[in-house]
């Protein structure tokens, strides 16, 4: 198929289409749609990857996003219609301080660069995208532009979803033809830029601020459409999320020196925000010494969690109820279990700011490739609504308060942590 044809790419199974370019066109090249990553739900794959051999690896590259970067709707309304409502952002008469979408995307083709697109597209996973609809635009945009673009969709939460750097870290390992990237030479372009309502007049608020977030994870340089296509001076922003690089500079991370197993056998119940670190806490301060962990995420019931508590009591094993336990009531299940058994019971309540527990999140989700899903926003506000501080009145021999401190395993651990979610 010809780049620069009216003619329609042909659509295999799964909605996963193909190109193939007339052989010797100056505009034709030959690309094919691919699935990457262990399927999830319905079989639906986190990555979903155009690439070929007519897209040959290059040092330099030029990363945008799509839509209200490159496109925008042709309707007018914030999200498109159908698969042929789209045009150009910007598709004016080119001057010397401002380039049309068409004319500048054919210009960083021409002098080197490689134009990839990197595109978060959540609703796929939510069914609300059609996958046949989505790269039929996309390879309509790419046939207006007559030039070669390498495309990644990240089809829901994963490692790949901006702004993590999976997508990226692909294209370098797995589809740059072994060219090694510069990535002090490249550049990346998004409208996700963290500006304030009227930060031009009559602007909206950009929705978020992962964009800007994905280039200073990748550590390339970051321009808003606007700053890259009209030559606009930049415009204030705000990174609206927690800083992780601020919060280890104030909280250095490593161990400690403070023990907190006991050489007698005991329980001990947690009480912590989802993906609030008590697991890492358990795994290097209880279960390294011989604590039986329970958790629900892993025995999946509660009836399941306390009679695995009950069995390991009886037979001497010291315990750690490693679910979050924001409630009186969640707790007595297991201050009863522990009375019955004779043994001592403890509350550890884990202090972790709301922000960081959001920021682990992502980053456990990132560090685990999508093996441990984020959790979603209503878990927290759950736990916020049930609630209540633990106390010794509720027959604890102790409760201890712990401030949240980061721990390292790998260098490469902690550089994660250290990104942008």
């Amino acid at each position: 198929m010809a780049w620069c044809s009216n003619s329609s790419p042909v659509l295999v199974e799964r909605s996963i289409g193909r190109f193939q370019g007339e052989s010797g066109g100056p505009t034709s090249y030959e690309a094919s749609w691919r699935e990457v990553g262990p399927p999830g739900s319905k079989g639906l794959k986190p990555l979903i990857v155009l690439d070929g051999p007519g897209l040959p690896g290059r040092s330099q590259v030029v990363g945008f996003d799509m839509d209200s970067t490159i496109i925008t709707t042709k309707s007018g309304r914030t999200f498109p219609t159908g698969p042929s409502d789209w045009k150009f952002l910007y598709n004016q008469e080119s001057t010397l301080t401002c380039r049309n979408v068409p004319d500048r995307l054919r210009e960083l083709h021409k002098a080197g660069s490689k134009v990839v697109i990197f595109t978060n597209q959540g609703g796929i996973e939510k069914g609300k995208q059609d996958v046949k609809g989505l790269l039929q635009k996309i390879e309509d945009i790419i046939c207006a532009l007559c030039i070669p673009v390498q495309v990644f969709i990240s089809t829901g939460e994963s490692e790949y979803r901006k702004p993590s750097t999976g997508m990226w870290d692909y294209m370098e390992r797995e589809a740059n033809q072994g060219v090694v990237v510069d990535r002090n030479s490249c550049t990346y372009v998004g409208d996700a830029a963290g500006r304030a309502k009227d930060w031009a007049p009559g602007k909206p608020k950009d929705f978020n601020c992962s964009d800007r977030k994905f280039a200073a994870n990748l550590g390339v340089k970051f321009f808003t459409p606007e700053e890259f296509f009209l030559g606009e001076a930049p415009a204030p922003f705000e990174w609206r999320t927690f800083d992780p690089k601020h919060f280890l500079s104030n909280h250095p991370a490593g161990k400690g020196t403070t023990e907190y197993h006991s050489k007698k056998q005991e329980m001990v119940v947690m009480v912590a925000l989802p993906a609030g670190g008590k697991s890492t806490f358990c795994k290097c301060h209880l279960v390294a010494h011989g604590y039986t962990a329970i958790n629900r995420d892993t025995l999946k019931t509660q009836a399941k969690c306390q009679q695995v508590s009950k069995d390991a009591l009886k037979s001497g094993k010291s315990v750690v109820i490693d679910n979050t336990n924001s409630s009186k009531a969640a707790r007595a299940e297991y201050i009863t279990i522990a009375k019955k058994a004779g043994v001592p019971v403890r509350c550890f309540h884990l202090v972790t700011p709301f922000d960081l527990a959001h920021h682990l999140n992502y980053f456990r989700q990132t560090q685990t490739k999508g093996t441990v899903r984020r959790i979603p926003d209503v878990a927290y506000n759950v736990f916020k609504k049930n609630f209540e501080e633990p106390t010794t009145a509720e027959g604890f021999t102790e409760v201890k308060t712990i401030e949240f401190q980061a721990h390292f395993d790998r260098k490469a651990d902690e550089d994660l942590f250290k990104c942008w979610t």
